[in-house]
């Protein structure tokens, strides 16, 4: 299959991706544990899945929960190639973007009436997308969260709002906002596993299981990811010592965080900050 591939990784997942492929052309994938928006700028895209089929053509757009599905790439009526544009919804992303609060717009019924924006301003979303694309390096941190917040806020003044709206529900259940939240207050704390699996009133078994089904990785691994993130951010943006760094991210000594941080990014933290300085 021809296919010409952007993508924007945000802690190194898929984010936003562009794609233009050359029809006829078909496709296996298998994405857990997240929602896909899928929006059409040329051609025509079918997806196969365990609730049936779907076809979008060119303009339209589809949010779905994510799983094992086949995707068919249909030439439009000039014989184009198909290009289209995807954006990830993660469950735990779209937690630490809401933090504790659960939006207002999760008390809301489907069927209540309600003003939708017109699709010119899905439209001009998708359009302004294309900026990151070409330049992907725009994209830190608070920009993705934003941009996803501006999706999810758009879609729901329009006509994909009860898909989103039962989406956004299921994954802000108070079991699971509860038990994300408290991870996300703790990253960088020194707590142990027990003590994290305690707060969390889990067992450590349960709590592991738990973590891993929520998050994708063990909670160690993911743990040290984002501290180990964090430092690199703070040693580009502050002035601080790294053993000041180190402890503020949740390391408990100098020593271990040094050798975390030299396998993580291949150089050590005060190499990173001299290189990271000098880029910028």
């Amino acid at each position: 299959m021809e296919m010409d591939k952007t993508t924007i990784f945000f802690r190194g997942m898929p984010l936003f991706e562009t794609a233009t492929v050359k029809p006829p052309a078909k496709r296996l994938a298998n994405m857990q544990n997240l929602a896909c928006f899928f929006y059409i700028l040329e051609g025509n895209y079918q997806i196969s899945e365990s609730n049936g089929a779907f076809r979008v053509g060119k303009r339209e757009a589809l949010i779905k929960k994510c799983g094992n599905y086949t995707a068919h790439f249909i030439k439009g009526e000039n014989d184009e190639d198909v290009k289209a544009v995807a954006v990830y919804l993660y469950p735990d992303l779209l937690h630490e973007i809401y933090k504790n609060e659960v939006p207002a717009f999760l008390g809301e019924t489907p069927s209540k009436p309600r003003v939708l924006l017109p699709n010119e301003l899905i439209d001009k979303y998708i359009s302004n997308l294309f900026v990151y694309f070409d330049n992907p390096d725009m994209i830190d941190e608070a920009l993705a969260k934003l941009k996803l917040k501006e999706l999810v806020m758009l879609l729901l003044r329009s006509d994909y709002y009860e898909s989103v709206q039962k989406f956004l529900a299921e994954i802000f259940s108070p079991n699971k906002l509860r038990f994300t939240s408290i991870i996300e207050n703790n990253l960088y704390t020194s707590l142990s596993m027990e003590e994290l699996a305690f707060i969390c009133n889990r067992s450590l078994s349960s709590f592991k299981r738990d973590f891993k089904k929520e998050f994708g990785e063990t909670p160690a691994r993911y743990i040290k990811k984002r501290r180990l993130e964090r430092a690199a951010q703070l040693l580009t943006s502050t002035e601080d010592s790294i053993s000041g760094i180190a402890f503020e991210c949740g390391f408990q000594d100098a020593s271990t965080f040094s050798a975390s941080f030299q396998e993580k990014y291949g150089m050590s933290a005060s190499e990173y900050r001299s290189k990271e300085k000098v880029v910028g």
